[in-house]
């Protein structure tokens, strides 16, 4: 269901939503941090980052069948681990980025007091934190499979060299 549609990896497909959705909803928890925003925030954010936390689950499941599709050794097969490593960290942190976004929605819901403004903050720190994996998790992906074509055409030359971020 994850793995190839014609031969075709799904995997780059679906790389795309957390790229896109994760930092979105990020910017969306820091402007959430804006007591007379929240009402109006609270549904749509709650609902991106839901999506988020199920494009990267996609994302992972994708990258894990397309990993034991290709049978790497070697320096590419160790960062495609570091990647994959980052991969489940990024899950993760979108899980519990929508976990938090949908008990934001109901506190922002039923109340404006401090409990609002504490689910807001643990939020934002979630998004934050959501985003800045996704980067790590992406630009570890990106030397692992650019890097081998770099060397292989003689652009680059080492794989330690342009693995090293």
């Amino acid at each position: 269901m994850f793995g190839f549609i014609d031969g075709v990896p799904l995997h780059p497909l679906f790389l795309h939503a957390p790229i896109v959705l994760v930092p979105v909803t990020a910017l969306l928890t820091l402007a959430f941090l804006v007591p007379r925003w929240r009402w109006a925030l609270r549904w749509p954010l709650a609902v991106l980052a839901v999506l988020s936390a199920a494009g990267t689950y996609a994302t992972v499941r994708s990258g894990e069948a397309l990993k034991d599709r290709l049978e790497l050794g070697g320096e590419i097969a160790a960062a495609i681990d570091v990647h994959q490593t980052w991969g489940n960290r990024l899950l993760y942190a979108a899980i519990v980025l929508a976990v938090l976004a949908v008990v934001a929605a109901v506190v922002a819901t039923r109340t404006a007091g401090l409990a609002s403004t504490l689910v807001a903050i643990l939020l934002a720190v979630s998004g934050v934190t959501a985003a800045w994996v996704t980067y790590e998790t992406g630009d570890r992906g990106s030397r692992a499979v650019w890097c081998a074509t770099g060397v292989a055409a003689g652009e680059t030359a080492s794989l330690e060299e342009c693995l090293t971020p």
